[in-house]
């Protein structure tokens, strides 16, 4: 009887919860925070560039969203936000916190599987390069008190610099195509016109986004 209770398939078991448990304690350790960063050159004056990037259309356009957004906040520049609720990607919001002509930041904050918070700090530098734009973007992070999160982090810095990367080459793929007669911002984030940023979205709709 003693030697059923201690079968091969007990051992296994109990082996598998022991390496269980250390992998989660050892994921607690575990950083959760990370930081990226890529850099590229687009083809068009910074005014231009600007106007993707300092609202939510701008970045519609190059960049993939949930289907069912909120808009909330003035048209462009610091407070400009989206919200959205989706079952697939949690809740989670998008908000531009500070817009000059060379620089845009913004944060976002997705409320996502197993209750992990994740918030993303993001900082775009724009600086003229010729007749283009050199962009600077940088990112940090936090993925959440998650023990498995803890694991993601050890290859995000990687992962997401690359990621970044790729959707710089994006832009300068989509600003090529729809540059052409579009409304530059005016410096502090307004459109020169109240359109513009529907203009954004508009001129580059038909083009497939990027994985972020």
């Amino acid at each position: 009887m003693r030697g059923a209770l201690f079968g091969p398939g007990t051992i296994v078991l109990g082996g598998g919860a022991i390496v269980l448990i250390v992998l989660i304690g050892v994921g607690f350790l575990l950083p959760t925070d990370w930081e990226a960063s890529a850099e590229g050159v687009v083809p068009a004056p910074p005014d231009v560039v600007l106007t993707f990037l300092d609202s939510p259309e701008g970045w519609q356009a190059w960049t993939p969203w949930p289907d069912s957004l909120e808009r909330t906040g003035p048209a462009r520049g610091a407070g400009a936000s989206i919200s959205w609720n989706s079952r697939e990607l949690g809740s989670g919001t998008f908000r531009v916190e500070r817009s000059t002509p060379d620089e845009v930041s913004y944060v976002v904050r997705v409320d996502g599987a197993v209750n992990a918070v994740m918030e993303t700090r993001g900082t775009v530098e724009l600086s003229p390069e010729g007749e283009g734009t050199r962009l600077r973007w940088r990112e940090e992070g936090d993925l959440g008190r998650n023990p498995l999160m803890g694991y993601w982090a050890l290859s995000m810095d990687r992962a997401q610099s690359t990621e970044l990367g790729k959707s710089i080459d994006r832009l300068a793929e989509v600003i090529d195509e729809a540059v052409e007669g579009f409304e530059p911002a005016t410096p502090g984030g307004e459109a020169a016109g109240d359109s513009a940023g529907t203009e954004a979205g508009d001129s580059v709709r038909s083009g497939s986004a990027p994985s972020r």
